[in-house]
């Protein structure tokens, strides 16, 4: 069963980039050393050589191994694949033809080379004795082993003479052997529970209204059989990593190839922030070993974020490009939630780029929140959260008026809903009971509109940004409608021990677990009469101050993932700093 499912896994693997990526991962696992991959020498000619890497083989010899990746539609060995130009044949004469030098890895030039032909399909048979026998011509010593025991009979001596290469080909069935035994064996395939886990999220992962629940149970039991760090040892600790990679590989490629990136956007975050907590935990931020293996973990989890922003953004930019035609009087509610996510995300892409204040990124920015001014309705307290992001977005780039014009009209919405509806942002952050709300005109018991931070935020913004006229504006707003107004401010390491003793975390370590409640507390906020009053009170010094080991290891962008993702409103420190320019 096992064996099945890894197989009809590889199977599915139509894109050659995606077996590009899996199968060093495969290398790795089985102690070889990788010199290089078709993506270290993207758009160059390879010379049957996709991944080059040294290894033992079966027969204890140490080798240059030079692999030649076979996937999508060149996955199957037919007369076509064969014979075509740049196709099987044509590469395995080159590998052997086009010397590889490496003089930086000792003895490299000198090892055995043996060449592998890698394909997640079979052999036709109407080209198999063809293949045979241009295998058997190329590498004579082929011929000599199967030979060796008929020789062994008859009394015929061995050839003295040693070729100079070695071929090997690793069909479908060869590669499910080998994942399933050095990589799928470790975390994935353990017992009956994961193996269900693993093959839901193989079947349903692009299936509507899925909440990705085993996605979630899939990762947690990958941690839960990692146990500590120190306990591991360095083949395990490889596993861990590379699986966790897998997984979110999988993910990403099975929504790409349904044209839906919106699963892996909804999933992939979950991995990284829980890896990262882990790390912290353990103590290894400092381990430049366990640094790379989580860079290549975020490295996917950005690659995916950059494909999503470029497939959506030409549609987002668009006229009410975010709306859906047939969402019904549901979009009174999805419009506006819909667009708060996108901002998150393409904020979230900014923040993970080199460059991530370039013109051309306010640009998009701009053309979104143009194209859908109509939904920028805030409707849940929570949607502080993409409204801090664009603000201190437009404010860390020189863009003072767009910040203004921006946090305007936010102030503007929440006004115009309680005029003609009596609806504030839920408190409780609850969707249902907005959207009844809404649809029936009834309001929940459990619709919070007595407090909010949300307000709170956009009254400290207003200082921040010196907008007196609009603070006088709504601060009669907020003293008619008697709303409460607090700024969430979480408790340090050792107010985390006073008030919660049985707690074993740290206030980050909380951070990066989950939404933060019962680990804080409601700063309440007075609005002065005076302007100058309530912003000198306001932005001198600030409620919280915590040094992040996390942004001493060089990742200040996970904190901001882990706000977007978790849905812990941002703290006082992210905007009490003033303008930045």
């Amino acid at each position: 069963m096992k064996n099945i499912i890894v197989r009809e896994y590889l199977e599915s693997l139509t894109e050659r980039d995606e077996l590009d990526y899996l199968f060093p991962i495969l290398l790795e696992v089985m102690d070889f050393k990788i010199i290089s991959t078709a993506k270290d020498t993207k758009g160059l000619p390879q010379y049957g050589k996709d991944v080059i890497a040294v290894g033992r083989d079966r027969d204890g010899i140490t080798k240059r191994f030079y692999f030649e990746v076979k996937g999508g539609a060149d996955r199957h060995v037919t007369t076509t694949t064969y014979n075509k130009t740049d196709g099987i044949r044509e590469s395995i004469i080159e590998a052997k033809d086009r010397p590889y030098r490496d003089s930086s890895h000792p003895e490299f030039n000198t090892l055995p080379v043996k060449i592998v032909l890698v394909h997640n399909g079979i052999i036709h048979a109407n080209v198999k004795e063809t293949f045979d026998g241009f295998i058997e011509r190329e590498f004579p010593k082929q011929r000599e082993k199967k030979q060796g025991f008929f020789a062994k009979l008859v009394g015929r001596k061995k050839s003295s003479s040693v070729a100079e290469f070695e071929f090997e080909r690793w069909d479908i069935y060869a590669l499910t052997e080998l994942f399933t035994h050095h990589l799928f064996n470790e975390y994935l395939l353990t017992d009956d529970e994961a193996v269900k886990h693993f093959k839901k999220v193989l079947v349903l992962i692009n299936t509507p209204r899925n909440n990705y629940s085993d996605y979630f149970l899939l990762v947690n039991s990958v941690f839960n059989k990692a146990g500590t760090y120190a306990s591991m040892g360095e083949r395990k600790k490889l596993l861990f990593f590379e699986t966790l990679n897998l997984i979110s590989f999988i993910v990403y490629s099975y929504s790409k190839e349904a044209d839906n990136r919106e699963a892996a956007r909804r999933c992939m975050p979950y991995s990284v922030l829980k890896l990262w907590r882990w790390i912290l935990e353990n103590g290894i931020e400092k381990d430049k070993k366990v640094i790379e293996q989580f860079k290549k973990h975020l490295r996917l989890f950005t690659t995916m974020l950059q494909d999503y922003i470029t497939v959506t953004l030409p549609v987002a930019t668009l006229k009410h490009g975010i709306w859906a035609p047939t969402g019904g009087r549901y979009e009174q509610v999805g419009y506006p939630v819909r667009i708060y996510d996108y901002l998150c995300s393409l904020v979230l892409h900014f923040a993970f780029q080199e460059n991530k204040y370039a013109a051309e990124n306010t640009e998009h920015l701009i053309k979104v929140l143009n194209g859908n001014q109509e939904g920028l309705r805030p409707l849940l307290d929570n949607h502080s959260i993409p409204i801090c992001l664009v603000l201190d977005y437009f404010i860390s780039c020189g863009h003072k008026e767009d910040a203004k014009t921006f946090l305007h009209s936010c102030i503007a919405a929440i006004v115009v809903g309680y005029r003609t509806y009596k609806r504030l942002p839920d408190g409780r952050n609850n969707i249902e009971t907005v959207l009844r709300y809404i649809v029936s005109r009834r309001k929940s018991i459990y619709y919070e509109e007595k407090t909010s931070h949300l307000m709170a935020i956009l009254c400290d913004y207003l200082a921040v940004l010196d907008m007196e006229d609009v603070y006088k504006e709504f601060q009669a707003f907020i003293t008619e409608i008697q709303v409460d107004l607090g700024i969430f401010v979480p408790f340090t390491d050792e107010q985390i021990k006073t008030h919660l003793p049985e707690a074993t975390y740290t206030h980050e370590l909380s951070l990066f677990g989950q939404e933060l409640h019962e680990e804080g507390y409601q700063s309440e906020i007075r609005l002065d009469e005076s302007f100058e009053d309530y912003k000198k009170k306001r932005l001198a010094g600030s409620e919280f101050d915590y040094q992040y080991r996390t942004v001493g290891a060089g990742f200040p962008e996970l904190i901001t993932l882990a706000h977007v993702y978790l849905k812990t409103p941002f703290f006082p420190n992210f905007w009490k700093g003033g303008l930045k320019t």
